[in-house]
């Protein structure tokens, strides 16, 4: 029954000046990948199911919290604007998957000694 089964980690980030809540996570993650894909916010909203103006938000939220800009962004008018991640966005963005994959590595490793047959 246990070796069908798996645990899963989601990542969350919290700044202790948003008293414990989280700034950045999955779907944060998800939208920087999108604009880095697509290069517009708005495109990168839509292929991520996710309301422009919500992205928008966390976009801000994320740049406030870790206190660098994570995305180059130009509005547009008729053609649409375009966005780019920055260097420390591409490098934050880097960090977060290998920190991601370390956790789940060691929860696996974890979670097979306390299950394990």
């Amino acid at each position: 029954m246990v070796n069908d089964i798996k645990p899963v980690l989601k990542i969350f980030f919290a700044s202790p000046g948003g008293h414990g809540k989280p700034f950045c996570g999955p779907g944060m993650i998800k939208l920087i990948e999108a604009i880095q894909e697509t290069g517009n916010v708005r495109k990168a909203c839509e292929d991520i199911q996710m309301s422009y103006s919500k992205g928008w938000k966390l976009l801000n939220l994320l740049e406030t919290c870790l206190m660098y800009p994570v995305t180059e962004r130009q509005q547009g008018g008729k053609g649409g604007g375009n966005a780019r991640l920055t260097e420390a966005g591409i490098a934050f963005l880097k960090k977060y998957r290998a920190f991601e994959a370390e956790c789940q590595e060691a929860v696996e490793k974890l979670f097979d000694s306390y299950y394990a047959n």
